[in-house]
């Protein structure tokens, strides 16, 4: 069944294959399991020393221009102040990351080209989201910390997840059986902070156009 489909979906849609998957979902449920935070770590040890915490939308933003603000022109934290209220308060988008951290379930979806956004911007989407296509401030924001893939090990039932935890476990061993498969990106959140005690590795992250 791996070798005959392209897609892993497809694969545990057969009924010889499906127990299977369900029961390795279920395992996942129960032990501690890896995942991958992807953003720009303001100092080096930073996340080592203090886990990660929660979003809350309009905390990161005062605390962001607390912190960086001298970075930038009146105009230009005028200009995100409007925008932070157009897209999280106006636009309602602050509900969908409040109260959350997002997370890869493998190391390379936190790798792929997808991710990069989160590389090339400093203060996560509650910051940088909006500002994306702003003229001057998204390279400020690439000039503040350095991009990081933090590694931490979620304890039992701290997750949830849009699809099955076992499909990027399945889909990285259909990838073995059937090199051309296509993968599965996986993505899951918490609603509770990562202690320190619990980040596994910190790993820099070589931007394709860094030099």
């Amino acid at each position: 069944m791996f070798q005959a489909h392209e897609h892993i979906d497809s694969v545990t849609a057969d009924p010889r294959v499906r127990p299977l998957a369900l029961e390795l979902n279920e395992h996942l449920r129960r032990v501690p399991i890896r995942a991958y935070h992807c953003t720009r770590e303001p100092v080096p040890g930073y996340f080592a020393r203090e886990g990660l915490r929660l979003t809350n939308v309009e905390a990161h933003q005062n605390e962001f221009l607390t912190r960086f603000g001298n970075r930038f022109t009146d105009s230009e934290i005028e200009d995100m102040r409007t925008e932070w209220h157009d897209y999280f308060v106006r636009g309602g988008q602050a509900r969908h990351r409040n109260g959350l951290i997002w997370f890869c379930l493998t190391e390379a979806t936190a790798r792929s080209e997808g991710t990069e956004v989160f590389f090339e911007h400093f203060g996560g989407e509650a910051i940088f989201m909006p500002l994306k296509r702003h003229h001057t401030i998204p390279a400020k924001l690439g000039a503040i910390g350095m991009p990081v893939v933090v590694e931490v090990r979620l304890q039992p039932g701290a997750h949830s997840s849009y699809m099955t935890l076992a499909l990027p476990l399945l889909s990285a061993y259909h990838r073995t059986r059937r090199p051309d498969a296509e993968p599965c990106p996986g993505e899951t959140h918490v609603s509770q902070p990562v202690a320190a005690h619990d980040v596994l590795s910190v790993t820099e992250v070589l931007l394709p156009h860094a030099s």
